[in-house]
């Protein structure tokens, strides 16, 4: 029921003057404020009585509010009629219009440039231009892995111009790989002996991995030896010993270090019996390991030691004139002069000019 005098009196739009003021009686004894204190409610309900009262009690006015109740409830009226679509009853019952009632209207164009339009193109953009840079990241490891496997085989070939330039194309490539790096600086180091640019690229490959390879520092260790740069090479052999105990070329490095440039000759004499120990060394660098040893016995005194690894030194390379030399230096220091002659002499013969000075020095009979 809609709001109005004649339903806040509780009586029809038809009711007499006598059921007006006796509806009217009725409400304002019931909400007046004296049997009602401190209710708003009621008060407002009082408020609303008296003014109902007063325009229903009165025919002129009576007449006037009743004309303009009645325009309200035709306009009300109109409204249903014309949108019945929007009625709730109507939207529950009413099947889909057909394709006949249906009515569509072409949408004009947007033609401005919204903030949102901009959003889309700024990711677009982005999105092609990341694509870009990960699939050009992934060509050139491609290409850069292809020419680091290339330049090892042609480092097991011997063909070591070509594996450099492999090498170097590789790193361009691959800037932040540590391989090629380490793979050029053993071909600088052993083959070119361009220890400068071999200490380079031994730092960035070990600054590239998480995990260096004793390897790394070991060939590290070998470039700063060269460099003259002894302690730094010390300490590079000693950590990768403690990566790899069995790095059996490490001890012999470090040996040569500490025997010839920091006069540790009891860890010299260590390092050099843990490579001759081990058992596989052959050739050269054996005869170096005893050569060394020896001379390190000789430097602390142990003279039938260092005679020992002398002997056994000329025993694999019998046309070795330093040894001749170092064990006639050392025959001197036990009384054996004619025995140490004889090795001057043979030193001598095979080109080591050093032997000379012995000879004039000691060996007056020659």
């Amino acid at each position: 029921m809609d709001l109005n005098y004649y339903s806040i009196l509780g009586i029809s739009q038809t009711a007499t003057s006598k059921e007006v003021k006796l509806a009217y009686k009725q409400l304002a004894i019931k909400y007046h404020p004296d049997k009602n204190p401190g209710n708003a409610r009621a008060e407002e309900l009082f408020k609303l009585i008296n003014a109902a009262y007063q325009v229903l009690s009165n025919p002129n006015k009576r007449a006037q509010y009743d004309f303009k109740l009645h325009y309200q409830q035709q306009q009300r009226q109109i409204v249903r009629q014309q949108q019945p679509y929007y009625d709730t009853r109507y939207r529950q019952t009413r099947p889909p219009a057909s394709v006949s009632e249906r009515h569509y209207h072409k949408r004009r164009a947007n033609k401005r440039f919204s903030k949102k339009d901009l959003y889309i193109t700024l990711i677009f953009i982005a999105g092609i231009l990341l694509f870009s840079f990960l699939l050009k990241g992934i060509m050139d490891y491609v290409t850069g892995e292809d020419k680091y496997e290339t330049a090892v085989a042609y480092m097991e070939d011997g063909k070591y111009s070509s594996a450099h330039s492999l090498l170097s194309d590789a790193i361009r490539f691959m800037p932040n790989n540590a391989e090629p790096y380490e793979a050029r600086a053993s071909l600088e180091l052993n083959v070119y002996e361009n220890y400068k640019a071999a200490l380079h690229d031994l730092n960035k490959a070990i600054a590239l991995e998480e995990e260096p390879s004793a390897q790394a520092y070991y060939m590290r260790g070998q470039s700063l030896l060269q460099l003259t740069e002894y302690e730094k090479a010390e300490a590079d052999l000693t950590y990768a010993l403690e990566l790899d105990k069995e790095l059996w070329e490490a001890y012999l490095a470090r040996g040569e270090v500490r025997l010839f440039y920091l006069n540790n000759y009891e860890d010299a004499i260590a390092d050099l019996s843990a490579y001759l120990d081990h058992g596989s060394s052959s050739g050269k660098k054996l005869v170096d390991a005893l050569t060394y040893r020896g001379f390190a016995y000789y430097k602390t005194a142990a003279f039938s030691a260092a005679e020992r690894d002398y002997t056994r030194g000329l025993a694999e390379d019998k046309e070795n004139g330093r040894l001749h030399y170092l064990l006639g230096r050392n025959q001197l220091r036990q009384q054996q002069q004619d025995s140490a002659c004889v090795h001057f002499n043979k030193a001598y013969n095979l080109g080591y000019s050093a032997a000379l000075l012995e000879l004039r020095a000691n060996c007056h009979r020659l």
